[in-house]
């Protein structure tokens, strides 16, 4: 059981979240050397497909109570452009010509839909819920981004339910195969949840 001094805020795992893919997409235009592009380009695409599908099954399943019903409509609406071109991002080789272009469409459609969460959401939900309240949706976000898949996918069940739940837990495991098998590498994200929760 948690107590004060360790409760979690969910609107700060949220945030952390978004400043990571900020963070990333940045390292990201600084570089030039390929092999480094290749693995940002692939930490920003876990970053961005977990982080909808764990909001998706953990914290928007709260937003009714908190009065944000029309909210988590409209965000998993959002979402659900996010997600199809996030997969035309993994899709598209990183050598292509217009990779650049497909990768920053991605991104863009990501932050603007995190700014609008910063600024029109998360103060909302910082007034409405109890620090346990707070605490208990904060680990349930960071329980689901260990069970969602690390990749897009646009055409499975965003209801949030347990549809939702039961494809990412198919879809993770099969996500695992593929960046084993392509060995897809990853760099090391500038801002970490909590280990333990």
């Amino acid at each position: 059981m948690a107590t004060a001094s360790n409760y979690l805020e969910v609107t700060h795992e949220i945030k952390l979240d978004h400043d990571n893919v900020r963070e990333l997409y940045e390292r990201y235009k600084q570089t030039t050397d390929i092999n480094q592009k290749g693995m940002i380009a692939n930490t920003l695409i876990r970053e961005m497909a977990v982080h909808g599908d764990a909001e998706e099954i953990s914290v928007y399943n709260d937003y009714g109570t908190l009065g944000l019903g029309d909210s988590a409509v409209h965000n998993k609406e959002e979402h659900a452009e996010i997600k199809r071109l996030v997969y035309d991002a993994d899709a598209t080789r990183l050598g292509k010509a217009d990779y650049d272009s497909v990768l920053e469409r991605a991104v863009t459609a990501f932050l603007t839909h995190a700014k609008e969460e910063e600024d029109e959401q998360l103060p909302l939900i910082r007034q409405k819920l109890t620090p346990e309240e707070n605490d208990k949706i904060a680990r349930a976000f960071l329980k689901a981004r260990t069970t969602v898949p690390t990749r897009p996918h646009p055409w499975a069940p965003q209801t949030g339910g347990i549809a939702q739940k039961v494809a990412g837990m198919q879809g993770a495991f099969l996500d695992k195969v593929v960046e084993t098998v392509e060995g897809r590498q990853f760099v090391d994200l500038k801002y970490e949840h909590p280990k333990q929760f």
